[in-house]
């Protein structure tokens, strides 16, 4: 059942962005309707919002260093070559997600074409009202214990339809 999108956050510098991500996701984690809980960690931040390297359209590496530096305030929006927008204004959509997702999916089978994926349970939320052409928040986790999943990605996107070669729906 889709549910009212949560307000996106307007906030635009790396730092101010950061610091929502560290009070909002990493300080509470997320229960799962299987028990299963998501932790995040502030090296994770980098990937989420898909952060470039300057000059380039390739993500930054070494996350950790990126996170200190941005807590720092040491490094800035001006030091690298932007993020996802989108992604990080519905970092507010993350946690309805994990607690009240449309569906969970596993993957069951690696592509035979393409790049290995990284993570290995979906949770897909519709959600009404986005004033935007998507309407699902897609959180992508990774096992990391039986009942221990750590965040890998998230986007929104217009739809939810995942191969069933590849992913099988577990909840509900």
């Amino acid at each position: 059942m889709a549910e009212k999108a949560p307000d996106r956050i307007w906030l635009h510098e790396l730092s101010d962005l950061l610091a929502w991500y560290e009070d909002n996701l990493c300080a509470v984690g997320a229960r799962d309707p299987r028990d299963h809980f998501v932790k995040f960690t502030p090296e994770r931040f980098p990937h989420l919002i898909k952060l470039h390297r300057k000059g380039s359209n390739k993500e930054v590496k070494s996350p950790q260093k990126q996170v200190i530096a941005i807590r720092e305030k040491k490094r800035g929006n001006a030091d690298f070559g932007g993020y996802e927008c989108e992604r990080a204004q519905t970092f507010p959509w993350i946690l309805p997600a994990i607690l009240r997702p449309t569906k969970i999916l596993e993957l069951i089978a690696q592509p035979l074409i393409g790049a290995e994926k990284t993570g290995d349970v979906l949770y897909v939320k519709e959600f009404e009202n986005t004033q935007r052409r998507y309407r699902f928040k897609i959180v992508v986790c990774r096992k990391v214990a039986p009942k221990l999943l750590v965040p890998v990605t998230c986007h929104p996107r217009e739809h939810a339809r995942y191969s069933p070669t590849q992913y099988k729906q577990v909840w509900p």
